[in-house]
């Protein structure tokens, strides 16, 4: 071995974790993502936002596993979403695997959002969780991987890798050794420390984690997906996703090359000098930060201007007025979708005054709703309460933009 690798068995390897100075532009960033974080959030009644949220996961995990070369059309997470797989044994598994992906996301936002949840997201055991969960829901093609000598091997859900690899310029560090890496890294990046009490910091601090747990590479497989699995947590532990409203994934994938080519720089050593005191490049490190924190700024940007109230009840008034002319839909339904919108739901006895409908010609006109799955119903007491939903299918007319042009033009002219 030579004296670099040797280098690699130590955590010193991966210093900087942190920019050796906050630069005034981090800290711009972090400030307007707080601030428009939050006005995102609180834009929309509790109900909206959910049913835009869980619209969101099956987009999130399209762009998470798009990165990784895993293509998997829109219309086939929603049907797998539906229980409905491909005979096409490739395609079957990239439908379970956008599914694995949805379940998890959903269950790691109901997690860190309950009381139960008393760890912190950058702890081995939350980083271990994530990647068990992850491949005890994959396929087994997905589980069996081969190695550069063209060896093949198996992959452990949650378990920390036990061989060596090399990605691009980069070798991680030493398997037997992860051990001391994560244990730095949890240790370094908690947020409930108290020099990490400053919501700027750890702002920066996910972006840096973000490099710095690619950079270790833990596991023999996943480990992109699995770590923007742990920023979106981050940023839910955080309060910065905004109940759901924005993914990072998203912006990742629209900007794939520069997002490989700065976490590669941030894997370079220090220039000189002037360049920080650890083993790593610090002007990379900050240069990835700004690149990571101006994109989460860019979604939460689009995900606001998507949702401005007057551009969402054009939409919808389009939308109807398209449905009409297909006869799917009675144009009485703009008034309903319209009121889930704003206020997040809507009782009965509201729905018949709005559109001046009597119970029978009501029911249908909501049973085509609920068909369409642009309405779920609750009871409430003797009421029953009408909410707003948002099938995947229907993205492109109401919400422009969450997928690729090409994907959208076929969604929209799919009868899928």
């Amino acid at each position: 071995m030579d004296e670099n690798t040797l280098f690699y068995m130590t955590p010193n390897a991966m210093e900087p974790l942190f920019p050796d100075e906050i630069i005034l532009e981090l800290e711009e960033l972090s400030i307007q993502l707080i601030e428009k974080a939050s006005n995102l959030s609180n834009s929309l009644p509790p109900s909206t936002v959910r049913s835009i949220a869980d619209m969101l996961r099956p987009m999130n995990s399209y762009y998470s596993n798009l990165i990784e070369g895993h293509d998997t059309h829109p219309i086939d997470i929603a049907r797998a979403l539906r229980n409905d797989y491909s005979e096409d044994l490739v395609k079957r598994d990239l439908q379970i695997e956008a599914r694995a992906h949805i379940q998890l996301h959903e269950e790691i936002t109901h997690l860190i959002k309950s009381s139960e949840f008393t760890d912190v997201p950058t702890s081995t055991d939350f980083i271990q969780f994530l990647h068990k969960k992850f491949y005890e829901l994959l396929p087994e093609s997905f589980k069996k991987i081969r190695s550069k000598e063209g060896l093949i091997k198996y992959v452990i859900p949650g378990e920390l890798r036990n061989s060596e690899v090399e990605v691009g310029r980069h070798i991680a560090p030493f398997s037997e050794k992860l051990p001391l890496f994560m244990d730095r890294f949890e240790e370094f990046y908690n947020p409930t420390l108290n020099y990490n009490k400053s919501k700027i910091r750890r702002i920066i601090s996910i972006a840096c984690s973000h490099h710095r747990l690619v950079w270790i590479h833990p596991f023999l497989d996943g480990n992109g997906r699995v770590v923007r699995l742990f920023s979106d947590a981050f940023f839910i532990y955080e309060n910065l996703d905004a109940n759901g409203l924005w993914s990072i994934s998203r912006g990742l994938a629209r900007n794939n090359k520069e997002y490989k080519v700065r976490l590669a720089n941030a894997d370079l050593k220090r220039y000189n000098d002037y360049d920080g005191r650890g083993n790593l490049s610090n002007k990379m490190l900050n240069e990835f930060c700004s690149f990571f924190i101006s994109i989460a700024l860019d979604q939460i940007d689009y995900m606001s201007k998507i949702l401005d109230l007057n551009s969402m009840l054009l939409r919808i008034n389009k939308f109807v007025d398209m449905m009409v002319i297909r006869d799917e839909m009675r144009t009485e339904s703009r008034y309903i979708l319209t009121e889930l919108f704003v206020k997040g739901e809507l009782n009965k006895t509201d729905a018949m005054r709005i559109t001046n409908f009597s119970d029978k010609t009501l029911k249908l006109l909501i049973d085509n709703l609920i068909r369409l799955e642009l309405l779920k119903t609750r009871k409430v007491g003797k009421n029953v309460i009408y909410y707003p939903n948002y099938p995947i299918i229907f993205s492109p007319m109401l919400f422009p933009g969450l997928y690729p042009s090409d994907k959208e033009m076929e969604m929209m002219t799919s009868n899928w």
